[in-house]
């Protein structure tokens, strides 16, 4: 019997039945055994070299670019722009005439311009025609009206009208810039006099008397004085007007005008009118005096300034005067202190102080001192390249104020 199976056939080495390609078998004679780079048989028996070292390389590159494109191609660019702000103050700021001021911190200095037509004179002091002439000690002094009490030997200064009072038994001369003490503020004697003795029937005075610093210890001390002037024209031209008829208050003219500094604001709201010499004037003020004294008395400019306390180093501030009113002493009629006093600040950055202040913050850091101005201040920062997190050297900061 046969059977219908049929085995299977013996299997020989397939190896026998492949033949090598003759570029596969070849011996790479020419090629070195030890190679820089990696040699793969492909299975087309094409040789192929690694790629990992070139990428390697330009990655390195690519590194180095970054690097060196941070730290020395770095730049960050700081741009402000301010916004004003409008103030009521009810807080009161007293006001003292400049010469008299004893508490400059808290209690805010002024100075008089007068309605004079000369220019050539320091606007701060009033004109008088000077009635009184340097004469030796020896000579008596012709009788005058009144004589000047000078707040300073040298300008600026300002004059008081004096009547020279001798109750002593003789005559009692004094040099110029001899010293009187003018309700607890020294004066000057603006020339040399020699004063005789009053008549032995002369009424004594109920005004306040100002002594002669010099004399404190004498019976010239008690018996030689000054008085303020009083211009008995004037009196009898009082008793037959009305007080609004003598008083008309005008202004400086503009070529006085022109001469007050820069640094001064004028109030040309009001003029005032100086008692003590029958004179209109303009009351200007110096605007860091200004500041500081509103500072030292408003609690909401306080808050204020602290709120912008984080930039506080790199602000100086602008203030303008919008409206006020001035309370006046009924004697005198001198300002004695504002009343409904409205004022506009703008804080101002000091441009030249924002890079070394700034230099090497972090990001956060400056955007925190962002936010907490910007009420007032608008901030903006940018950094370059973006995946800077300090902000630059001094030298690669850009400011710029609007």
């Amino acid at each position: 019997m046969y059977s219908d199976i049929i085995p299977p056939k013996k299997n020989k080495n397939k190896l026998d039945k492949i033949k090598a390609a003759p570029e596969v078998v070849r011996v790479l004679k020419d090629e070195p055994i030890i190679t820089t780079r990696e040699v793969y048989h492909t299975m087309d028996g094409k040789d192929k070299k690694s790629n990992l070292p070139t990428i390697l390389i330009v990655i390195a590159l690519l590194i180095l670019s970054i690097v060196y494109y941070s730290v020395f191609n770095n730049n960050t660019r700081i741009s402000f722009e301010s916004k004003s702000t409008i103030f009521e103050i009810k807080d009161n700021i007293p006001m003292i005439l400049s010469e008299k001021n004893q508490t400059a911190s808290t209690t805010l200095s002024y100075n008089l311009i007068y309605n004079n037509e000369v220019k050539d004179r320091n606007i701060f002091a009033p004109i008088y025609e000077e009635s009184t002439t340097t004469v030796a000690n020896t000579a008596v002094q012709k009788d005058v009206e009144y004589f000047n009490l000078n707040t300073s030997t040298t300008s600026p200064f300002t004059s008081k009208k004096v009547s020279l009072i001798n109750k002593s038994n003789a005559n009692v001369p004094l040099r110029k810039d001899t010293r009187f003490d003018v309700n607890g503020v020294t004066y000057y004697l603006g020339s040399a006099v020699n004063i005789k003795p009053m008549p032995k029937n002369s009424s004594s005075t109920d005004q306040v008397k100002y002594r002669v610093i010099g004399f404190k210890g004498t019976s010239d001390y008690e018996n030689f004085y000054a008085v303020d002037y009083i211009d008995t024209n004037q009196v009898a031209l009082d008793n037959s007007t009305t007080s609004a008829d003598v008083k008309t208050i005008t202004g400086p003219n503009e070529d006085i005008l022109s001469l007050i500094p820069e640094n001064f604001i004028s109030l040309k709201k009001s003029y005032v009118y100086d008692n003590s010499i029958n004179q209109s004037a303009l009351v200007v003020i110096d605007k860091k005096d200004f500041e500081k004294v509103l500072l030292a008395n408003s609690k909401i400019l306080q808050d204020y300034i602290e709120y912008l306390k984080p930039i506080g180093d790199l602000l100086e501030y602008e203030i303008s005067i919008n409206d006020y009113e001035l309370q006046l002493d009924t004697t005198t009629g001198l300002p004695v202190s504002f009343k409904n006093l409205i004022i506009e600040i703008k804080p101002i950055v000091v441009k030249d102080k924002v890079a070394s202040v700034f230099k090497g913050f972090s990001k956060d850091r400056m955007k925190k001192i962002k936010n907490d101005i910007s009420k007032h201040i608008n901030m903006e920062i940018s950094y370059s390249p973006f995946w800077m997190t300090n902000v630059s050297d001094e030298d690669h900061i850009n400011v710029e104020v609007k």
